[in-house]
C-alpha cells in the first residue's frame, strides 16, 4: 500500500533534488514494460537510423580521416552527402524518441498516477511533442554553433581552450536551458518564447539541475559506454581494415563483421535510449517540484494579500 501511495503522488509536488533524482530513477523502473510497449516505435526508428550509420560507417570515417589529414579536399561527395542525410535522420529520430518519452511523462503528470499508455491513441500528441523536442534541439544547436564556431576559428580546432569554452557554455547556458525544455514539453502554454523566459528559473535552480544532470548523466554515460563498447570495437576494426586495404594491404576480417557492426549499432542505440530515462525522468520531477514551489509561493502571497485587505 505504501508503494502504491508513493506511486500516486504525481509529478507536481515540492521535493528536494535528491528526492527528484530518486523518484525519477524509480518510476521508469516500476513501469519498464509499459514504457517499452509505448516507446517501441521510436526505439525502432532510432535503431534503424543507427543501423544505417553502421552500414556507412567505414566510408564516412575514412573520408573524415582524409579530410582531417588534409590529404583530400572537402567536396560534395557521397560520404559528405551521406553524413548530412544521416545527421538529419538522427536529429529527427532523437526528437521522435524524446517526444514519445515526454508524452508518457505528460500523461503521468496530468493523471497524477501512472496511466494506461497506448501508442496508437497518442499519435497526434506524440507528433506535437516531437516537434517541440525538435525545436528545442535546433535552437540549442544553432546557439551553440554561433558561439563556438568563432572561438574555434580564432583558436584552432585542435586547441584545448576550445574544449574549455565548450564546457563553460554548457554549464552557463545548457544547464538552465533544461528548465526551458521541460517547460516547453510539459507546461500548459506550449509556447517556446514563453518557455524561454523560464531560463531565470533555470539559473535560480542551477545547482539542482546540475546535480541531477551530473548524477543521472554519469550513470547513463557509463552504462551507455558499456553498451556501445562491442559496436565501437567492431567498427574500429572495420575502419582500420579498410584503411589498410586502401593502402594496398590484405584484409583478414571475416566477411560477417559488417553485419555484426550494423547489429550492434542497432542494439546499442536501443539500450542507450532506454538509459536516457535516467536523466529525462529526474529532470521532469525537478520541473514538477519547481512548478509546485512556485504555485505554493503564489498561493501564500495571494492569501497574505487577502488577509491584509481584511484589516
Amino acid at each position: 500500500m505504501e508503494e502504491k501511495k508513493e506511486m500516486d503522488e504525481g509529478l507536481f509536488k515540492s521535493r528536494s533534488y535528491l528526492s527528484c533524482l530518486n523518484e525519477g530513477l524509480k518510476l521508469p523502473t516500476r513501469h519498464i514494460l509499459s514504457l517499452l510497449r509505448f516507446l517501441y516505435p521510436s526505439l525502432i526508428a532510432g535503431a534503424v537510423v543507427m543501423g544505417l550509420w553502421g552500414v556507412f560507417f567505414n566510408q564516412i570515417t575514412v573520408a573524415l580521416t582524409r579530410w582531417m589529414a588534409a590529404s583530400e579536399p572537402v567536396v560534395l561527395s557521397f560520404p559528405l552527402f551521406t553524413l548530412i542525410i544521416l545527421s538529419v535522420l538522427s536529429l529527427l529520430a532523437d526528437s521522435f524518441y524524446m517526444g514519445n518519452v515526454m508524452t508518457a511523462v505528460s500523461r503521468f503528470a496530468t493523471a497524477g498516477a501512472w496511466p494506461a499508455l497506448r501508442f496508437g491513441e497518442a499519435k497526434r500528441e506524440i507528433f506535437n511533442a516531437s516537434l517541440r523536442a525538435l525545436t528545442c534541439t535546433l535552437v540549442a544547436v544553432v546557439v551553440f554553433s554561433l558561439l563556438i564556431v568563432p572561438v574555434t576559428l580564432w583558436l584552432g580546432a585542435g586547441n584545448v581552450w576550445v574544449t574549455v569554452v565548450s564546457y563553460i557554455l554548457l554549464l552557463a547556458l545548457g544547464v538552465p536551458y533544461c528548465m526551458v525544455i521541460m517547460d516547453y514539453m510539459l507546461g500548459e502554454r506550449r509556447d517556446f518564447w514563453c518557455s524561454l523566459k523560464r531560463m531565470k528559473d533555470g539559473y535560480q535552480y542551477w545547482g539542482a539541475f546540475f546535480i541531477i544532470l551530473f548524477c543521472g548523466g554519469l550513470i547513463m554515460g557509463v552504462l551507455a559506454a558499456v553498451s556501445w563498447l562491442p559496436a565501437g570495437i567492431l567498427a574500429y576494426a572495420g575502419h582500420a581494415s579498410l584503411m589498410g586495404v586502401l593502402e594496398g594491404d590484405a584484409t583478414d576480417l571475416p566477411s560477417y563483421v559488417p553485419a555484426l557492426v550494423v547489429f550492434f549499432f542497432m542494439l546499442a542505440s536501443v539500450i542507450a535510449n532506454v538509459f536516457s530515462w535516467l536523466t529525462l525522468f529526474p529532470l521532469s520531477y525537478l520541473y514538477g517540484s519547481v512548478e509546485a514551489r512556485k504555485q505554493e509561493k503564489a498561493s501564500f502571497e495571494e492569501e497574505e494579500r487577502r488577509l491584509q485587505g481584511l484589516q
